[in-house]
C-alpha cells in the first residue's frame, strides 16, 4: 500500500486546500504536535497491552506447572498413604483455586 500516507500528519498535509491547488502547505504546528502526541499515546497503550499479555502468559504457565507438581505429589502421597486422600485432595484443590485466583487477577489488571 505505497499510496497511503505514512503518518496522520502526512494525511493532513495532503488534504489541505492549498495542497489540492498545487501549493505545498503543512498542517499547523499545534495540529502536528497533537497528532504526534496522540500516536505516541496509542503506541504506549499498545506496549502496555502487550506487556499485560506477556505477564498473563507467564503467570498462567507458572500456575499450571505448580498445579501439575501438586497433582503429582498428591498421587505420590496417595500411593504411600491412601487414608489421607481427602486431606491431600483438599490441600491440592485449595492451592489450585488460589493459583487460579492469581491468574484471574493478573488478567483483570
Amino acid at each position: 500500500m505505497p499510496h497511503l500516507a505514512r503518518t496522520l500528519t502526512d494525511t493532513l498535509d495532503i488534504l489541505t486546500p492549498r495542497q489540492a491547488a498545487g501549493r505545498h502547505h503543512r498542517a499547523p504546528t499545534h495540529v502536528r504536535r497533537a497528532v504526534h502526541e496522540g500516536v505516541a499515546l496509542e503506541h504506549g497503550r499498545g506496549l502496555v497491552a502487550a506487556a499485560r499479555v506477556r505477564a498473563l502468559e507467564y503467570v498462567s504457565t507458572e500456575a499450571m506447572q505448580a498445579v501439575a507438581g501438586l497433582t503429582e505429589l498428591e498421587a505420590l502421597y496417595l500411593s504411600r498413604c491412601p487414608l489421607g486422600e481427602g486431606r491431600y485432595r483438599a490441600i491440592a484443590d485449595t492451592a489450585a483455586v488460589a493459583l487460579a485466583t492469581i491468574v484471574a487477577e493478573t488478567g483483570r489488571a
